[in-house]
């Protein structure tokens, strides 16, 4: 205590040197604090489901606002007016928000798309018209790889406010045809060519069971719809092999598929 009542008596400029000592110690107190409660923020993430880059911006923001409030102790220790702080730091933040709020609204909506997982990397999805097989998905960007070989970057603040369509999200997907026989072939000869060229297929799924059933009455042929589910991943060959399959067994089968034309009759 002596020792202190000493160095008060020692000024450098407007401090006293045990001051400065107090104020030193309070601040490797402080360091010391922030390390521990980071340790507890690490804990707590790792037991948390958060992607790695919202965990990673989170610890951070929690890091720097600790920083902040370890400077404001300490000046206001150092008899430095923390209002005055407090001040510069909340007019700084907001210039610094106003100039960078495109990028704050890209962060904060890649935060909602990582933590709500409307598509992972590896869907195919389809964005505001924008199709593909999503590359990545950034705090700032999610990245489309494109069939043709382009990449897209898109901003988040667009994927959120569009409408995604994830074609990938389940293990199964429905392919839906519709073919034209002539009306001069019965219903059934037809239904059965088309189970016959499902049963040729690939890659398609017994349950739920197909459905072959009559669409519509047109104009030159009878439309038949065709629903079936395939796996997700062979989607795109099941239905091209589908399709090859159905012409193969209409033609072994005799069934005649049509196209739009017009029959002409004359009266002598």
């Amino acid at each position: 205590m002596k020792l202190f009542e000493t160095l008060d008596t020692v000024h450098i400029g407007t401090l006293t040197l045990g001051g400065l000592l107090s104020t030193a110690v309070l601040l490797v107190i402080c360091v010391i604090v922030r390390k521990l409660l980071m340790k507890l923020v690490d804990r707590a993430f790792k037991k948390s489901r958060l992607e790695a880059s919202i965990k990673g911006f989170l610890r951070a923001a929690i890091g720097v606002a600790l920083w902040i409030l370890v400077v404001l102790i300490v000046a206001d220790k150092l008899g430095i007016p923390t209002t005055s702080l407090v001040a510069v730091v909340s007019v700084a933040s907001l210039a610094l928000s106003l100039s960078v709020q495109n990028i704050l609204t890209n962060l904060f909506s890649g935060m909602t798309i990582l933590s709500t997982h409307p598509f992972s990397a590896g869907d195919w999805v389809d964005i505001g018209g924008t199709a593909g097989t999503v590359a990545s998905v950034g705090l700032f960007y999610t990245i489309i790889k494109m069939p043709d070989g382009r990449e897209v970057h898109i901003p988040n603040s667009t994927v959120a406010d569009s409408k995604v369509e994830n074609f990938t999200a389940h293990e199964t997907r429905r392919i839906d045809l519709d073919i034209s026989a002539s009306y001069d072939d019965s219903t059934e000869a037809v239904k059965g060519a088309i189970y016959k060229a499902i049963g040729m297929t690939e890659g398609l799924v017994a349950t739920p069971d197909p459905i072959v059933a009559v669409k519509e009455y047109g104009d030159s042929a009878i439309t038949y719809m065709v629903l079936v589910w395939a796996e997700t991943p062979k989607f795109f060959g099941a239905k091209c092999a589908l399709t090859e399959n159905l012409r193969k067994a209409f033609e072994e089968d005799g069934v005649r598929m049509t196209y739009p034309h017009l029959n002409v009759h004359f009266d002598k």
